[in-house]
């Protein structure tokens, strides 16, 4: 069975499919370099309908006999109070549009007219380069650097200097561990409680915010800020895996990109943290099979958040501590201890060993 494969990668070539969910317009070409916040394609998306019905209005007989009266052809733009249809004669009668729109169909003697849309985008998410276009749809964009997937984002996207040290990614985000030396910059720290430090770092403003977890009553507060905050772990207070924590220690100084938006399970789209590099790597690896040696990180229990290695995949099903009986995996901490594990409380991360310049 395949397993998506969360990438914890100081060196990987990053490929993405940028799609809107409609057909719309491409906005860029084929070797254009994109910042992360650029727009690749856009359209219109209906949010409001109205009919004007004909048929019943006039009192007719027929549907036949009402379209005969309209003088309008679907996609013809309308303003408020132009004629849709009208009678003729000495004493014409006239139907008008009660609001500007656009005429999407004339069907069953009534007029269906789009009166309100919003406008969709699509964006890069990381600096990088469009290497093939999806007509009307978007584009694919493709990088070489470092990379690490999130869990929770509020949405947004934002690139910037990254500002990070040993003490501080350890710790808890604080109105005390914010100043007017970190605006325009991404920062990390381990955990955050207190609404007023996301309130502040937004007022700095910060460019960005990477955290491993964050107390679940301030999502709507994290929501209503203007730059992208990004979880690695979850909510509650779990500490940055070690795996993540050295690769972002390694980063300090580079620039950022935080693509912040909402984990899609059913597309594979979640929260992503990367860095342009110049060296090549080798094509992200999606999704595995468990197997015996590979690193693993535990998303639940006493070990959130750590780091260990595979190694055995116990046959048949176990029964845990509660009661249940499911698949399970032997996973070795780096402190040595070793624990059982279910199969659906640890995700597969792709992690190599050497550290770009």
């Amino acid at each position: 069975m395949q397993n998506p494969v969360t990438q914890i990668n100081p060196l990987v070539k990053i490929r993405r499919n940028r799609v809107l969910p409609v057909a719309g317009m491409v906005l860029v070409r084929v070797g254009q370099k994109v910042a992360p916040g650029e727009i690749l394609a856009e359209t219109l998306i209906p949010t409001k309908h109205v009919i004007v019905d004909v048929l019943n209005t006039l009192g007719l007989k027929n549907a036949d006999e009402a379209e005969k009266l309209i003088d309008r052809q679907a996609g013809d733009l309308v303003d408020k109070h132009d004629i849709i249809a009208e009678t003729g004669g000495l004493f014409s009668r006239v139907i008008r549009a009660p609001m500007p729109g656009k005429i999407i169909s004339i069907k069953n003697g009534q007029v269906l007219l789009e009166v309100e849309s919003r406008k969709v985008v699509v964006q890069s998410g990381y600096a990088g380069q469009v290497v093939e276009i999806l007509n009307d749809r978007g584009a694919v964009v493709e990088t070489n650097g470092t990379l690490i997937q999130g869990v929770w984002g509020n949405g947004l996207i934002g690139f910037g200097p990254f500002i990070v040290d040993s003490q501080s990614i350890d710790q808890e985000l604080t109105p005390a561990s914010l100043s007017l030396n970190t605006r325009g910059t991404i920062l990390a720290a381990s955990w955050c409680e207190q609404e007023e430090s996301l309130n502040l770092a937004g007022s700095i403003p910060i460019a960005g915010l990477v955290l491993g977890s964050m107390s679940p009553r301030l999502i709507p507060c994290a929501l209503k800020q203007n730059y992208p905050i990004l979880l690695l772990e979850g909510f509650g207070r779990v500490a940055i895996n070690d795996q993540a924590k050295n690769v972002l220690i390694a980063s300090e100084q580079k620039e950022m990109s935080l693509n912040a938006v909402k984990w899609d399970h059913y597309s594979g789209i979640r929260p992503e943290i990367s860095i342009a590099l110049q060296s090549s790597g080798a094509l992200e690896v999606e999704s595995a099979e468990f197997a015996e040696g590979q690193k693993v990180r535990v998303h639940s229990s006493a070990y959130a958040g750590k780091t260990g290695v595979l190694t055995v995949i116990n046959p048949g099903k176990t029964t845990l501590p509660n009661g249940l009986r499911t698949a399970t995996a032997s996973v070795l901490f780096q402190n040595n201890e070793k624990t059982v594990v279910p199969f659906s409380n640890f995700d597969i991360i792709d992690v190599e060993d050497r550290f770009p310049g």
